[in-house]
């Protein structure tokens, strides 16, 4: 199933620059190298910011613990 993309001109324009450039053999790749590495940067995002909290809660637990391992004798 072929996609139509409406490209901007400037984009297209800039794809047409770049394309000997690159290491792809068409326009299609070139879109689809661009749209995997940004789903990638996308994923990596949403990880982080899923981890974030995790490590918030967990320095804090790492704080109590640490604190009752100073009082200890």
């Amino acid at each position: 199933m072929a996609l139509k993309l409406n490209l901007r001109p400037e984009l297209e324009e800039e794809i047409n620059e770049l394309l000997p450039k690159t290491q792809v053999r068409s326009k299609t790749e070139y879109i689809n190298d661009a749209i995997a590495e940004y789903n990638q940067k996308l994923k990596r995002q949403f990880q982080l910011e899923s981890l974030k909290n995790y490590f918030k809660s967990y320095q804090k637990e790492a704080q109590t613990v640490m604190r009752e391992f100073s009082e200890l004798k």
